[in-house]
């Protein structure tokens, strides 16, 4: 028993001194505080009758590929860092939202279908008294080899909580997420594009 409680109190030492040192590590953990169309409100989906839309693997130009946050309230910066493969988290999760509102978006080709492809710059919230977090993406849009659409969309998210608190971080990673969808959501030229009824580079 005696050994038994040593190992428990040495494990909660470790737990505390975790929280307490320069840097957490945590899961991607998906925590969204509403829902997509809560913001984007009921979508047309006559126009993508019968089509499908191909969602690429996204790729990860970020620096460091491991820290998504920073608490920057003391002079000493503590981080959150996490050992999942990002960029695939973030497809996932967009993958499935997307086939939530109704499109069909699928992640295997499909010969005469626009193909997605997304570059992720950023995804990262900072705390200093509120929690604000950043995702930030390149997304293009092919139809056979020619460019459609390309163009960088952020999303971001602020709310209030506890000081260093990893619930807070998956809140925020997770509605900035939300955000960059609900945006691409209500671009009428992205959508058109989407469905093949239009022809448009926007290139910036």
């Amino acid at each position: 028993m005696r050994l038994r409680s040593l190992f428990l109190c040495t494990g909660l030492m470790t737990g505390l001194l975790a929280a307490d040192g320069p840097t957490i590590s945590t899961p991607l953990v998906w925590k969204p505080t509403s829902k997509l169309l809560d913001a984007t409100g009921t979508l047309n989906l006559t126009p993508f009758a019968g089509k499908k839309i191909v969602f690429l693997p996204i790729t990860d130009t970020r620096k460091d590929k491991t820290v998504i946050g920073e608490n920057q309230e003391k002079a000493q910066v503590r981080t959150v860092s996490t050992s999942d493969d990002v960029p695939a988290y973030l497809a996932k999760q967009m993958i499935e939202q997307l086939q939530g509102v109704g499109l069909p978006v699928v992640d295997k080709p499909a010969a005469g279908s626009p193909v997605v492809s997304c570059e992720l710059v950023r995804f990262s919230v900072i705390e200093t008294g509120t929690y604000q977090g950043e995702l930030r993406l390149i997304i293009q849009v092919k139809n056979g080899d020619k460019v459609v659409w390309r163009g960088m969309v952020s999303g971001k998210a602020t709310r209030f909580g506890r000081s260093y608190k990893l619930e807070n971080y998956h809140e925020v990673l997770s509605d900035t997420v939300m955000d960059v969808l609900t945006h691409l959501l209500s671009d009428d030229i992205f959508m058109s594009v989407l469905a093949g009824k239009a022809m448009v580079v926007a290139i910036p």
